[in-house]
C-alpha cells in the first residue's frame, strides 16, 4: 500500500504517517491538495495530513480541500504530542553552540529551554524544522536546530536534549484519508459533518438543535468561509458516538434536508498518543 505525507522528510508529519501506517511505503508530497488529489488518481491508497494542532489552531488547508476539492474520507485520527527535540552533529557540546535553526512556530515553543540553556545564542527561522536539521547536517559551523527525533537519525546527527518545549500541551491532530467510507459505529468513534445554513436569523441554532433532541454529543464546531461566496460560511461539526447509530443516522438525515450543503467526512477511531505519555 502507498501511502502520501507531506514533504520534506522528518518532520512530525512524516513521524505521525509512520504511526498511521507502518509498513507501508511513503511518498511524499509537496502540499495537501497535490497528495488528497494522488488518491482520487489512484497514485496512492491514503495520505495522512494534519488537520489541527493544540496551539496554532485548524489546518485550514486540509479542511479545506476535503469540503471543496475531493471526495475522500477520514478513516482514523491520531493525536500525537510534539515533542521538540535539540539536535546537532554527534561531538557536539551544548556550550559551544552558536545559532540554533527551526520553523517559526518551533522556536517560540522552547523559548523557557532556550533562555535557560542557550541565552546569547543566535537565532534563525527556517521553512520547516527538518529544513533546519539538513541545514545542520550540511554546516561545518557549530549549530545545532530544534525539531523532530526522527530527523535527527534521518541525517545522522545526535540528540543532545528532548522534549524541550516549554508546556506538554503541544499536541497534532493527524487524519489518515482514502476514498472508503467508513462507517463502523463503535463506541468512541467520532463522525465529522460540514454544512453550510440560511442566511437568516437563528438558521445555525435550528440546525444544532437536531442533534439535541437525537441527545447526541456535538464535541467540536467550527466555521470556514465558503469557497466563492464571500462571506458565506460552512461549519465543521464533530459527533460522539455512543450506542447511538439510529439516532445519529436519523440526525444527518434530518440535516441533510435541511441544508443545501452538507458532506459527511466519515466515522472514525481515534488514537491518542498523549494517554502513553
Amino acid at each position: 500500500m502507498k501511502v502520501g505525507f507531506l514533504s520534506p522528510r522528518g518532520t512530525f508529519t512524516e513521524q505521525a504517517t509512520r504511526i498511521l501506517a507502518d509498513g507501508n511505503e511513503l511518498i511524499p508530497y509537496q502540499n495537501f491538495l497535490e497528495e488528497l488529489k494522488a488518491i482520487e488518481k489512484g497514485e496512492i491508497d491514503e495520505a495522512v495530513v494534519p488537520i489541527e494542532n493544540s496551539i496554532e489552531g485548524v489546518v485550514n488547508a486540509t479542511v479545506d480541500s476535503l469540503a471543496f476539492d475531493v471526495d475522500l474520507y477520514i478513516q482514523e485520527l491520531l493525536i500525537m504530542p510534539i515533542e521538540q527535540c535539540l539536535i546537532a552533529k554527534k561531538g557536539t557540546e551544548i556550550k559551544d553552540i552558536k545559532k540554533v535553526l527551526s520553523h517559526p512556530h518551533a522556536i517560540p515553543q522552547c523559548k523557557n529551554f532556550l533562555n535557560q540553556n542557550l541565552p546569547n545564542v543566535e537565532l534563525e527561522t527556517t521553512p520547516s524544522t527538518a529544513g533546519a536539521i539538513k541545514m545542520v547536517s550540511e554546516s561545518e559551523l557549530k549549530i545545532a536546530g530544534i525539531g523532530a527525533k526522527c530527523a535527527a537519525s534521518l541525517y545522522g546527527l545526535e540528540v543532545l536534549c528532548e522534549n524541550i518545549q516549554d508546556t506538554n500541551n503541544n499536541f497534532t491532530e493527524f487524519v489518515r484519508i482514502s476514498k472508503n467510507k467508513n462507517q463502523t459505529f463503535d463506541n468512541g468513534n467520532i463522525i465529522t459533518i460540514c454544512f453550510s445554513t440560511l442566511d437568516e436569523p437563528g438558521a445555525l441554532l435550528k440546525l444544532l438543535d437536531i442533534f439535541s433532541i437525537y441527545d447526541i454529543n456535538m464535541s467540536k464546531i467550527f466555521s470556514r468561509p465558503m469557497r466563492n461566496k464571500p462571506l458565506e460560511y460552512i461549519f465543521f461539526i464533530d459527533l460522539e458516538v455512543k450506542n447511538n447509530k439510529e439516532d445519529i443516522l436519523q440526525a444527518i438525515k434530518l440535516l441533510e434536508r435541511k441544508t443545501a450543503f452538507c458532506k459527511n467526512l466519515g466515522c472514525y477511531p481515534i488514537l491518542d498518543k498523549r494517554l502513553k505519555k
